[in-house]
């Protein structure tokens, strides 16, 4: 099962572009890079000159979603949970569901969550978790507190159910992801050379995805253009992976806890997830993974 230490080290994330001043729109970009820097004090003062001049907003909640996520990572306890109080604090269920807080509630839950782990063991943190799931309306945010439920528990236990079944006495390489998804692109021809070094020892690869709304050039569409496009952008971009299933279904991802892509999961021959990482892999450490499957 995985232990408190491997719950934290998923949730480091990475980061692009350069530091910006905080203005509408750059804010939450200028607090993760400063934070990826170990730099949660220059981070704290861009948000309290945002607050100062913008007052609260969602993208002031965002920021402090990130500082509260921060704060846990460096080690900063009694901060992340004073980040964590105020979001929940300006954020009362009954706005919970508002598309644009729900980035802001989801690092605030994410991070109790850690911190409930780190403080008062695995237990009290799923029953947290469970709890904020139950509750939680939006799509992302459900993902999101179940990617955290699954960090922590899901490792040892049977697959969560799919709507398409996963072969029976087979291993299996479940690879969630999402038709605008650059680091999905970066996986596939590693998993394409996984799947054509086991293929014949029995391995299995399927592809589960959802619909987003969004299109070509991540313009709105209906299901219909979506699915199309999300046919097109797999046949162009994942070749190597043709013949593989991608079934589209949203609460299968949701019990999958995707809500970082990709998301990559190993199932064994008896149905039992045996890996659940919501990260890329290299194709040295899932070849590793894959042959002890096929060993056993």
């Amino acid at each position: 099962m995985p232990n408190v230490s491997r719950f934290l080290a998923a949730a480091l994330f990475t980061f692009l572009g350069n530091p910006l001043l905080a203005a509408p729109g750059d804010l939450v970009r200028t607090v993760r890079y400063k934070i990826s820097a170990g730099d949660l004090f220059t981070g704290e003062a861009a948000v309290s000159e945002y607050k100062r001049a913008h007052g609260v907003d969602p993208e002031y909640l965002g920021a402090v979603g990130w500082l509260a996520r921060g704060a846990a990572l460096l080690g900063k306890t009694d901060k992340a949970w004073a980040y964590v109080a105020e979001v929940r604090k300006e954020i009362p269920e009954e706005r919970a569901d508002k598309a644009d807080l729900t980035v802001a509630l989801g690092a605030a839950i994410e991070t109790e969550g850690r911190l409930r782990a780190a403080r008062d063991g695995r237990g009290s943190a799923l029953k947290f978790l469970e709890t904020e799931y139950t509750r939680a309306k939006d799509t992302e945010l459900r993902c999101r507190i179940r990617k955290n439920v699954n960090l922590l528990s899901l490792e040892g236990q049977p697959a969560p159910e799919m709507n398409v079944s996963i072969p029976k006495g087979r291993p299996a390489v479940l690879f969630f992801w999402a038709h605008w998804c650059g680091d999905c692109k970066a996986q596939a021809p590693i998993l394409g050379r996984v799947l054509e070094k086991y293929r014949a020892k029995g391995l299995a690869v399927m592809a589960p995805t959802r619909l987003f709304g969004t299109g070509a050039e991540n313009k709105p569409a209906t299901p219909a253009e979506e699915k199309a496009w999300i046919e097109k952008a797999w046949k162009e971009s994942y070749g190597m992976l043709d013949g593989v299933p991608t079934p589209i279904d949203t609460e299968t991802m949701v019990r999958w806890g995707v809500s970082s892509n990709p998301t990559l999961a190993l199932v064994d021959r008896k149905g039992l997830v045996r890996l659940y990482t919501p990260t890329r892999l290299s194709e040295e450490e899932l070849s590793r993974r894959i042959e002890e499957l096929l060993a056993e």
